[in-house]
């Protein structure tokens, strides 16, 4: 039951994603300056797992987060929850844990989530997972993934899992995100 509350806040979280980047943005930030994701997901033996496309900072029913699609596919999703209500105004470090229901600031979950028809692919984070830096520079955030291990959803619940073969294996997060506050 809990994993069908988590997909169904998932794709609210899409949704909600989607709407924000239409709405336009508030003087002084030219409405050209959209958020943008590159990861990558390596796993053992170099199979790869990738995602490109928008991202940004948002709320939906209460959670609040940071969120990505794929440019070409808005059911393959990143997602970050925190545990503050705004981003912050300096360079923050937040620790990864497993479960989603910790309140304590200093700490978040993340997954990358794809579903494709009846299949759900997912990986996400676990207490041993790494830590996520926030780089703050005025209105300007970026993020290094470097240095974070996701790992495999292998029960896909009410969907068929698609963590199998190489995706059945934990992962070496990379790339960036960039966006705005």
């Amino acid at each position: 039951m809990k994993f069908l509350v988590f997909i169904t806040l998932s794709a609210v979280l899409l949704m909600s994603c989607k709407k924000d980047e239409k709405k336009p943005t508030p003087s002084p930030t030219p409405a050209t300056q959209e958020g943008h994701a590159d990861i990558t997901l390596t796993m053992p033996g170099g199979e790869v797992y990738q995602l490109s496309g928008p991202c940004g900072w948002a709320n939906a029913m209460g959670t609040n987060y940071i969120g990505a699609n794929h440019a070409t596919n808005n059911l393959k999703t990143f997602s970050t929850y925190f545990n503050i209500t705004e981003l912050p105004s300096q360079t923050t470090s937040y620790t990864l844990v497993e479960d989603g229901s910790d309140t304590d600031p200093t700490h978040i979950t993340m997954n990358i989530t794809e579903i494709n028809g009846n299949t759900l692919t997912q990986w996400h984070s676990t207490t041993t997972s790494g830590t996520l830096t926030l780089v703050v520079n005025g209105n300007h955030v970026t993020v290094d993934l470097a240095g974070i291990t996701l790992y495999p959803q292998t029960d896909g619940g009410a969907f068929t899992s698609g963590n199998v073969g190489a995706y059945a294996n934990s992962g070496a997060l990379s790339g960036t995100l960039t966006f705005y506050k």
